[in-house]
């Protein structure tokens, strides 16, 4: 797999540097400063060293942002991108493999317009550049996963009242209000993390994450280790015409490695319900291994139903 990290540099004025960059015998676009790790290099370290040999500046590589997956000509590649400030140098193109013809402050008008190298960038980009953060967690072309948003209220809303998607999550019989939706999601008291998933930025589903300690701890049976970073997750894909295509397999391996890599957890644990064998089989596909059998453990239509423990651990 090829790895490589990139460089989002905001100035006071709210603009992005970008530079113009392409083979000799492509057209040139526009891309943030990149590049591929060097043999025993961290990905901060190759950062910044993408920034002084593509710009001519020296930067302190910051705040993680998000990492991006998928497949260019063939081959699998990983790029994870950080904040950076400039802390000295002037711009002065000394790429050492000749592939950079200019460098540019440019604004969230201007980034809409340029012909990019990567154009899946582009809402993230405008984001960035507009509010000087992002939502986005990871992509795993074509998936994505951002931090939930006030106006996504109305997307939880119809998900929630689709039978179909009520079916395995919360029961039909428990269609949500925009009240509910509000009390379970948009709670300040609620320390879960909850997110938006998309594909090809289309939002097409829910999934959040938490520590888990204390009670739930008891309640799973789960031993107490000195230190450890537990964490659960739930999700659901509230559009069924994504159904069946290997988004939610994609979705939960991503969001493994984003917690693992990301939060350094060290187990994480999910309670789906026993007769749902279409999940528990995506999650055991996906690394996790049924633990301890739940009975009657959650209230779905009406019924006290069993759940599996299942757990998975990035060693295993």
């Amino acid at each position: 797999m090829w790895r490589g990290a990139a460089a989002m540099i905001r100035n006071e004025s709210r603009q992005l540097l970008m530079i113009l960059q392409g083979r000799p015998e492509e057209e040139k676009k526009w891309s943030v400063p990149a590049g591929g790790l060097n043999d025993g290099e961290a990905f901060e370290e190759c950062c910044a060293r993408e920034v002084w040999e593509e710009t001519g500046y020296r930067v302190q590589v910051g705040a993680y942002l998000h990492e991006k997956r998928g497949i260019s000509r063939g081959y699998p590649y990983l790029v994870k991108y950080y904040e950076a400030e400039i802390t000295g140098g002037a711009p002065v193109i000394q790429d050492p493999d000749g592939l950079i013809y200019d460098i540019r402050w440019t604004s969230a008008p201007e980034i809409r317009e340029l012909a990019l190298t990567y154009p899946e960038d582009r809402a993230f980009l405008l984001e960035y550049t507009e509010r000087g953060e992002t939502p986005l967690l990871f992509r795993t072309n074509p998936l994505s996963v951002r931090r939930l948003q006030d106006g996504d209220a109305p997307l939880l809303q119809k998900w929630l009242n689709d039978p179909e998607v009520l079916r395995y999550y919360e029961g039909r019989d428990r269609p949500y209000t925009a009240e509910m939706i509000q009390a379970d999601f948009y709670s300040p008291e609620d320390p879960a993390v909850k997110c938006i998933l998309e594909h090809s930025g289309t939002p097409i589903g829910y999934v959040q994450f938490y520590t888990v300690d204390g009670e739930e701890r008891t309640e799973y049976g789960l031993q107490e280790r000195p230190g450890e970073r537990c964490f659960g997750m739930d999700q659901f894909i509230g559009e069924p015409s994504y159904w069946n295509r290997g988004i939610g397999g994609q979705l939960v391996r991503g969001m493994l490695r984003y917690l693992a890599e990301e939060q350094g957890a060290e187990r994480v644990v999910m309670d789906p319900q026993a007769w749902n064998e279409r999940a528990l089989a995506c999650y055991e596909k996906s690394g996790f291994r049924r633990v301890k059998l739940l009975p009657k453990h959650e209230r779905h239509e009406g019924e006290l139903r069993d759940c599996w423990l299942v757990e998975w651990r990035p060693e295993a």
